[in-house]
């Protein structure tokens, strides 16, 4: 389950409890940090409940102060500071990297609630969105707009320049794909806000049930994906073998493709151990938008797939052997190295060691 879905089921619990909570949003990143913008925290009055806004520090503050600077039920911004002073001493708080984060803290208000209902409307229909919140200038702190993908918008508290600007701006973010902190025009001046591009969840489909199949399917649980088990016959899948899977289905490769069609961000395994199977379903998967298909055995095997099947080579989706380079050998570790070079292939990186490039780790910030 992804962060997002976890702190939208974990509010809807809160509220049907008539439990109180404080939302902690990063809304600003300078220089460098754990996480980014749009990265969340829900608390309640004494436990942790979600999510992370950074590496430890600042959740320990959130947990422990949260309500207390929320009192009054007014949101409130706060810095968490690490850089360096004059003096080559850290300022306000320890965050670990020498960045400082804002956070906007928010207690359980009608525009947290309508956020929330936001992210989970575009997680469950597989939608995207974009999700506009002031932090900073003359508006109202934690006033939001939402755009849909299909140009509905849900505005609180905003003026009617705000509204336009504020919109203009989801508009761009759902163009670009890529969460923003910008600087826009308001009735009475400026004002900050992020904007966020919210996704749906990742969905991997694993084409087989063999043994081999388990840990995919686990691991990719484990970092927030949604998973589909794929077989002819649902008899030979039992429920407690792939515990961790969102669903398992039986078809046709046609079948499969239909499902994989309906996702903003599909991703595929091959894996059936029947070269006709595997062929066919390859044959589907590629009609499809899928972004990542990784395909078990050897390189040989999959290149006379494609001559068969009458495709080029150089199909950049298609990954064969599929994996990273990591000197796997046992499933779970065969598994590891499909799921890190599908999370690459997901957000178009290199798969290179951190240590081996210059530069920042993240893109730029606001991103």
């Amino acid at each position: 389950m992804t962060e997002l879905k976890a702190i939208a089921r974990a509010a809807e619990t809160l509220r049907q409890k008539a439990e109180p909570f404080v939302l902690a949003t990063v809304v600003r990143v300078r220089g460098s940090a754990y996480r980014r913008p749009g990265a969340r925290m829900l608390v309640t009055r004494d436990r942790w409940v979600a999510g992370s806004v950074s590496g430890g520090c600042a959740e320990r503050d959130v947990l422990e102060r949260g309500f207390w600077h929320t009192m009054g039920g007014a949101p409130r911004l706060v810095t968490y500071d690490s850089r360096p002073d004059d003096d080559d001493a850290p300022t306000h708080f320890g965050v670990g990297c020498d960045g400082a984060i804002d956070v906007l803290l928010e207690p359980e208000t009608q525009s947290v609630q309508d956020s929330i209902s936001f992210i989970s409307r575009c997680c469950e229909r597989q939608e995207r969105g974009a999700l506009a919140t002031v932090f900073g200038g003359d508006e109202k702190l934690g006033a939001r707009l939402a755009l849909y993908e299909d140009g509905a918008a849900i505005a609180s508290e905003l003026d009617d320049v705000t509204r336009e600007s504020l919109l203009e701006e989801c508009r761009r973010v759902l163009a670009t794909r890529r969460t923003s902190v910008v600087r826009c025009r308001s009735a009475s001046g400026v004002l900050d806000a992020l904007v966020e591009a919210v996704r749906p969840p990742p969905r991997l489909f694993v084409v087989g049930a063999g043994h081999d199949a388990v840990p995919v399917v686990t691991l990719a649980r484990t970092v927030g994906w949604e998973t589909t088990v794929c077989e002819r016959s649902t008899r030979f899948v039992t429920r407690e073998r792939f515990a961790h899977a969102d669903e398992i289905v039986a078809g046709r490769p046609l079948d499969i493709a239909e499902r994989v069609a309906e996702c903003d961000r599909a991703l595929a395994v091959v894996m059936a151990h029947d070269y006709e199977r595997d062929r066919a379903c390859l044959s589907a998967l590629l009609e499809t938008g899928v972004v990542y298909i990784g395909m078990l055995g050897p390189r040989r095997r999959t290149a006379r797939m494609l001559e068969e099947l009458g495709v080029t080579v150089g199909d950049l989706r298609v990954h064969a052997p599929v994996g990273l380079a990591l000197g796997a050998e046992s499933p779970e570790e065969i598994a590891l190295s499909i799921i890190a070079e599908a999370q690459a292939a997901l957000t178009g990186a290199h798969a290179a060691p951190l240590s081996s490039g210059g530069g920042t780790i993240h893109a730029a910030a606001g991103n």
